[in-house]
C-alpha cells in the first residue's frame, strides 16, 4: 500500500514534465492556445456544413484558410490576454516573494525579526494565487515562531540545560554566564552534578534519575550550585523528560537563581520562631522544643522541667518611663535569664512580659528551684535604664515532669498556674506546682465563668457607705460599693471578682451598669425631697479607655435625670499616664457635661503633682495607707497635712479614706481635713438601709464632739458609688 502510494506520487511530476514543451510557462501556454485555435479553425468547416452551408463552399481553400487564420488569431489573443492578466498578478506575487525572502534572510543573519511581519503577501483572491500567498505567509509565521522560540531560549534569564540520561550536558544557554559566571562552551560534555554542592549532590542525582525513570518526583529541587568565583548560589531546578522528542532528545533542566528568595525565607523563618525584640525563641519554637522533651520523657523517661516567668509591675515602668525604656528593660531581663541557664536549656519570650524556660537533660525539682533562685537573684541587682536605676521583680512558676499532676495537665500550663500563685502570694518569688494549685485555678475559672452571667442575671448590687464632715459629723455623701450576690456563694467581695472582670474585659459593661445604677439611685433620693446628693463613680482604666465611655456617662445622666454637677467620677493615676493628649481631651468633654473629677489614692504615685497641673481635677482622696498610722506616725501626719494644705491652696476638696477609730478622726480634724470615710462612720449597706430614717445606719454616735463640732448623723447631701470598691466621693 505504501509503495503504491509512493509510485503514484512520483508519477505525477513525470507526467507534468512530459507536458512541458519549454522551460517557460507562457511559451507553453502560447503553443497550447494557438494550437487549440488552429484545431478549432480546422474543424470549423465541418461545423459549417452541419449548420447548412454548402459543402463545396465549406471546403473551399479560402474558407478553410480563413477559419485557420481566425483560430490562430483567437488563440493568440487569448494568450496575450492571459499573459497580461495572469502575468501581471504573478509579477506582483513574485515581487512580494522576493521582498519577503530578503527580509527573512536578513532576520536569519541578524536575529531581528521585528521587520519580517511587514513583508507578508497581501491575499486579495480565493484562487490558486491567493492560496499560494496564504501558504507562503504560513511558512513565514512558522519560521518566525521557531526563531522567536530559539531567541527566547538564548536570552532567557533562567538557565536552560539539556542533559542526556547520565547527566552529561549536551546543550547550554548563554544565561549560565551571567547567573553562575561559566562560559556555556566550557560546560558542554561535563557532568551537570559537578556544579552542585557536595551536600546537595545526592538529592540532585536522585531527582534527575527519578525524572529519567518516570517515577514520582517533586515539582522542583532547591540546591546550591557553584559560581565561577567559588561562591555558592541557591538555585531552583525544574526537570522535564524530553528524551522521546526527536528535536530535543534529552532531559531539559530549567534553573533559576533563588538566593534572594532563600535569604528572605531564612529571615522570615527566623522571625517566625524568634522574638524580634529580645532575639529569644518565641512561643512557636518553645512549644516545638517542649513537645520534643515530652517525647523523650515518654520514650526514655528523661525528666525535664518548665519555668514560667512573669515580670512584676512592668506596666508601671512603661507608664512612668515610657515604652521604649520598657522594651530596653525586657531586653535586659532576657539577657539575665539566659545568663542563668546551661547551653542546652531553652529560654523563650512567650508574649508581653511573659517568659518560659525549658530545662532538659535530666532536670528535676532540685535543679529547677536552683535555676529559679539564680534568676531571682540576678534581678535583685537594679537595672540601669534611661539614666536611672530600676528595680524589677519576677514571679516564677515551676513544674517538673516528676509531678504526676503537672504531667497530666501539661507542664507549661502547670507552671503558669504556679506562677499565678507566686504572684498573688507576694510577687518576687517562685512557686513549685502542686495538685491543689490546679484545684484553686479551676475554682477561679468557675468564678470567672459565673461572672459572665452575673450582670444579665441581676446578681450585682450596690452597697452604700456614708461620708461625713469631720467638723460637724454630718453625713455629706455615700460611697456605693459593688457587691456580687452569687446564687450559690452568697456575697462575693469585690477583691475576689473585680480582677477577673478586668482580665476578661467584663469591667466595661459592669462599670456601665454601675454608672447607670448609681445615677438612678442619686436621682431617686433627690426626688424624695431631700437635699441634692452627689454621686461619684470609680472608673477603671479599661472603662475609661473604652471609646464609648463619655457616651455611657451622658446616657446614664439622661436616663436618670440627675443634674450632671451632682456626679463625680473617680479616676486613678494609671488612667492619666496612658496618653496625656487623649486623656486630657476625654476629661475635657466630661467637664463640659458638668461632671466633677476626683483623683483616687493621691500620694501613692511619684508624678501625682504633675497631674494636678495638667488635668482638671476637683477632688483629692488621701490613700488609706497614710491614714492607718496617722495618730502615731509623725511622717504620715506630715504627709497628710501637706496634702490637705495642697488641696486648700488649689481649691480642691480633700477626703481621707479608711478612717476606723476616734484617734484618726481627732488627728484629721486637727489638720483641718474636711471629709472622712470609713468603718468609724458606718459600714456599707443596701440603699434602703443606708437612708433609713434619714440617718446613717451604723454611723457615728450622735452628739459626740469632734474638734468643736458634733457627729449628728443627719443627712446633708452627697453620695458616692464605685465599681471597684476602693474609693470615696465628696461634695
Amino acid at each position: 500500500m505504501t509503495s503504491r502510494r509512493a509510485s503514484v506520487t512520483e508519477s505525477a511530476p513525470r507526467r507534468a514534465r512530459r507536458l512541458r514543451l519549454t522551460r517557460r510557462v507562457f511559451w507553453d501556454l502560447a503553443v497550447y492556445m494557438v494550437g487549440l485555435g488552429l484545431l478549432v479553425g480546422a474543424v470549423f468547416p465541418l461545423f459549417a456544413v452541419a449548420m447548412g452551408i454548402d459543402a463545396r463552399e465549406a471546403r473551399h481553400p479560402g474558407f478553410v484558410a480563413a477559419c485557420l487564420a481566425a483560430g490562430f488569431l483567437v488563440g493568440a489573443a487569448n494568450h496575450a490576454l492571459s499573459r497580461a492578466v495572469v502575468g501581471r498578478r504573478l509579477a506582483v506575487l513574485s515581487a512580494h516573494l522576493n521582498a519577503v525572502a530578503g527580509t527573512v534572510a536578513q532576520a536569519f543573519r541578524t536575529g531581528d525579526w521585528t521587520g519580517s511581519r511587514s513583508g507578508r503577501i497581501p491575499v486579495d483572491s480565493d484562487d490558486e494565487l491567493g492560496e499560494t500567498a496564504r501558504a507562503f505567509n504560513r511558512l513565514i509565521d512558522t519560521l518566525e515562531a521557531g526563531e522567536h522560540f530559539r531567541s527566547l531560549v538564548r536570552n532567557a534569564s533562567d538557565i536552560i540545560t539539556v542533559v542526556d540520561p547520565a547527566g552529561t550536558i549536551t546543550y547550554q544557554t548563554p544565561s549560565v554566564g551571567w547567573v553562575l559566571g561559566h562560559p556555556p562552551d566550557t560546560l558542554l560534555h561535563t557532568d551537570v552534578a559537578g556544579l552542585v554542592h557536595p551536600d546537595d549532590a545526592p538529592a540532585f542525582r536522585a531527582y534527575l534519575s527519578g525524572v529519567v525513570g518516570g517515577t514520582v518526583q517533586p515539582a522542583s529541587l532547591v540546591c546550591r550550585m557553584r559560581h565561577r568565583n567559588g561562591t555558592w548560589r541557591w538555585v531552583e531546578t525544574v526537570a522535564a523528560n524530553l528524551l522521546t522528542d526527536v528535536a530535543v532528545n534529552g532531559v531539559v533542566l530549567t534553573t533559576r537563581d533563588v538566593s534572594d528568595r532563600k535569604e528572605l525565607e531564612d529571615q522570615l523563618r527566623a522571625q517566625a520562631f524568634h522574638d524580634p525584640l529580645t532575639g529569644m525563641p518565641n512561643r512557636a519554637l518553645f512549644m516545638d522544643r517542649l513537645r520534643a522533651a515530652e517525647d523523650r520523657h515518654r520514650l526514655a523517661g528523661t525528666p525535664f522541667a518548665v519555668l514560667f516567668l512573669d515580670l512584676d509591675d512592668l506596666k508601671t515602668v512603661n507608664d512612668n518611663l515610657g515604652h521604649d525604656v520598657g522594651d530596653t528593660l525586657l531586653q535586659a531581663v532576657a539577657a539575665r535569664i539566659q545568663g542563668c541557664l546551661r547551653p542546652g536549656d531553652v529560654a523563650a519570650r512567650l508574649a508581653g512580659d511573659e517568659f518560659a524556660v525549658l530545662l532538659s537533660g535530666g532536670s528535676g525539682p532540685t535543679h529547677a528551684t536552683r535555676v529559679s533562685e539564680r534568676v531571682l537573684s540576678s534581678l535583685r541587682e537594679p537595672l540601669h535604664l534611661a539614666d536611672r536605676y530600676v528595680h524589677i521583680g519576677l514571679s516564677i512558676g515551676v513544674a517538673t515532669s516528676e509531678t504526676p499532676a503537672a504531667a497530666e495537665l501539661g507542664l507549661l500550663r502547670a507552671a503558669d498556674i504556679a506562677m499565678y500563685v507566686a504572684k498573688t502570694s507576694g510577687k518576687g518569688r517562685y512557686e513549685v506546682f502542686q495538685g491543689s494549685h490546679h484545684a484553686s485555678q479551676l475554682e477561679t475559672e468557675r468564678l470567672r465563668a459565673d461572672l459572665h452571667h452575673a450582670l444579665d442575671g441581676d446578681q450585682l448590687e450596690l452597697y452604700y457607705q456614708p461620708i461625713v464632715r469631720l467638723t460637724t459629723g454630718d453625713v455629706v455623701g455615700f460611697e456605693a460599693l459593688l457587691r456580687w450576690n452569687h446564687p450559690g456563694r452568697g456575697l462575693v467581695p469585690p477583691a475576689d471578682f473585680i480582677p477577673l472582670a478586668e482580665e476578661s474585659g467584663l469591667i466595661v459593661p459592669i462599670g456601665r451598669w454601675v454608672t447607670r445604677e448609681a445615677t438612678r439611685q442619686a436621682a431617686r433620693w433627690q426626688r424624695r425631697g431631700g437635699p441634692a446628693l452627689r454621686m461619684s463613680v470609680n472608673v477603671s482604666a479599661q472603662q475609661f479607655q473604652h471609646p464609648g465611655f463619655v457616651w455611657d456617662v451622658t446616657e446614664a445622666l439622661e436616663r436618670s435625670g440627675l443634674d450632671p454637677h451632682l456626679l463625680t467620677l473617680e479616676i486613678t493615676e494609671s488612667v492619666l499616664v496612658d496618653d496625656a493628649q487623649r486623656v486630657a481631651g476625654k476629661l475635657r468633654r466630661l467637664k463640659e457635661l458638668g461632671v466633677r473629677l476626683a483623683l483616687d489614692d493621691f500620694g501613692t504615685g511619684y508624678s501625682s503633682l504633675s497631674y494636678l497641673r495638667r488635668f482638671p481635677i476637683d477632688v483629692l482622696k488621701i490613700d488609706k495607707s497614710f491614714v492607718d498610722d496617722l495618730a502615731v506616725s509623725p511622717e504620715d501626719r506630715a504627709v497628710v497635712g501637706a496634702i490637705i494644705q495642697l488641696g486648700r491652696t488649689l481649691d480642691l476638696q480633700v477626703v481621707a479614706e479608711g478612717v476606723e477609730d476616734d484617734a484618726q478622726v481627732r488627728a484629721l480634724a486637727s489638720l483641718s481635713c474636711p471629709l472622712g470615710q470609713g468603718y468609724r462612720f458606718g459600714r456599707p449597706r443596701p440603699a434602703s438601709e443606708a437612708m433609713a430614717g434619714g440617718t446613717v445606719a451604723g454611723g457615728a454616735v450622735a452628739g459626740e464632739t469632734v474638734a468643736g463640732g458634733t457627729l449628728t448623723g443627719t443627712l446633708t447631701g452627697t453620695a458616692t458609688a464605685t465599681a471597684t470598691g476602693g474609693g470615696t466621693v465628696l461634695p
